[in-house]
């Protein structure tokens, strides 16, 4: 068991109180939680590329199994991807080709592989459910797992009747068979693994409770499901979503440093709330942290722990400290801080220019330099703002028009970073 956790503990209970669980199973999961190791799983259909935060939730809850000595098993959807969720979606998404589900299902293995320990008693069990699906004839899926659904009970289900409903749209053969397919994944791992619970989305308790019932008529057996809920910011905003864009798990996709920022930027509101779903924070340390930031909330203490501790989640201790540096180097602390490896997340934080390292050896006109960043149109432009003394070169102000850029002036021999203005910054990097 996890020396994070308390074995007096029950799981279930830390769930509730960290708001990690909507709807559960009237099965008594507490009781089994207390009665032994559970087989816990939560399954990730590769529709994209990559996560979004939003799909931390149920991971974490998965973490908080592991934590209390159960085993957690992910479950990435090569198999279900080639099918469509009609939960939450109000018209049929596109079918992707066999390729792009195998390259996407790889690369969210991959994201996932960092949240959970894989080894240990309790080690985390990856699978990819088109090992068992693919394999599968249509003769066995109807002879033995479609003969235990009722047309009726499915018709029934929310993410069902809400396509019915629609005339415009409706819903194909293909994802009325989505819940079916997704049950089937739930007996194939308490088959294997003994598998008792299973976790998901809160939109997902139909397909939850459909791989109840069908373990329960297939096998007479008593399994549990549990929703997590959907996180929305106070201000009813869906959450993992800014300026239109969503936040994604892939550096790629979304920089680290953007990722830090959008946890630095959360509402006051919400910092308790999103520390107890998305961190290990205790519950004591998450109220110590509440009191500071209402006594003091320019300090924003709240939204820096959580940033450091959800980039450190998800991109590592060592990319956290170097992005937490560039923040701060950005937002008024200076550069005495900055490291070579937080360059790279400073880079992709302001415009940035590179330099051939030559021209950093024969040194740069200061004047040609706020040009070539982009922080002046001219070099009138520039030769104004120098005169005003609005320019800063690595965090020292700098008033000689004349003056030129060198080598031994560079951050770690390669980088000038130009502030004109308040938080108007400008890199130019030497390769």
């Amino acid at each position: 068991m996890s020396k994070h956790a308390d074995p007096k503990t029950n799981v279930v209970t830390v769930l509730q109180e960290r708001g990690l669980m909507s709807q559960l199973t009237e099965s008594g999961l507490p009781e089994a939680a207390a009665g032994g190791q559970l087989y816990v799983y939560c399954g990730f259909d590769a529709t994209a590329p990559s996560l979004q935060v939003g799909n931390l939730v149920p991971v974490m809850a998965l973490a908080h199994f592991q934590r209390h000595g159960h085993r957690p098993i992910i479950v990435v959807g090569g198999g279900t991807s080639m099918i469509g969720d009609p939960s939450g979606k109000s018209v049929e998404r596109p079918l992707l080709t066999a390729e792009q589900i195998a390259e996407y299902a790889g690369r969210i293995r991959d994201q996932l592989a960092g949240y959970l320990s894989f080894e240990g008693p309790a080690a985390a069990i990856l699978v990819n459910n088109a090992d068992w699906l693919s394999k599968m004839t249509l003769i066995e899926y109807l002879r033995d797992i479609g003969k235990h659904f009722s047309v009726n009970a499915m018709s029934a289900k929310e993410s069902v009747r809400s396509r019915l409903e629609d005339r415009e749209h409706g819903i194909s053969y293909t994802e009325f068979s989505y819940m079916v397919v997704q049950a089937t994944d739930f007996l194939h791992l308490n088959d294997t693994y003994n598998c008792t619970v299973q976790i998901g989305g809160h939109d997902q308790w139909g397909n939850l409770t459909a791989g109840v019932d069908l373990i329960r008529k297939a096998r007479e057996k008593h399994v549990h499901a549990l929703t997590v809920p959907l996180i929305t910011s106070a201000s009813g905003a869906k959450f993992g979503k800014t300026a239109g864009n969503a936040i994604w798990l892939d550096p790629a996709m979304t920089t680290p440093y953007a990722l830090y920022q959008y946890w630095i930027n959360i509402d006051d509101r919400d910092v308790a709330h999103y520390l107890k779903v998305f961190t290990f924070q205790s519950l004591d340390d998450i109220a110590t942290l509440e009191r500071e930031q209402e006594a003091d909330p320019s300090k924003r203490v709240g939204q820096r722990v959580l940033a450091f501790e959800l980039t450190k989640l998800i991109h590592g201790e060592d990319t956290a400290r170097a992005v937490e540096a560039a923040s701060r180097v950005l937002f008024g602390g200076g550069v005495d801080e900055l490291t070579p490896e937080a360059l790279m997340h400073l880079a992709s934080a302001v415009p940035t220019v590179e330099i051939e390292a030559a021209a950093l050896e024969r040194g740069i006109p200061v004047l040609d330099a706020l040009v070539t960043s982009g922080a002046q149109p001219s070099k009138g432009a520039a030769r104004r703002v120098l005169q005003q003394g609005g320019l800063y070169v690595n965090d020292a102000r700098w008033s000689d028009a004349e003056g030129v850029l060198t080598r031994e002036q560079a951050l770690f021999g390669r980088a000038i970073l130009l502030r004109t203005g308040k938080n108007k910054y400008s890199l130019l990097l030497a390769k």
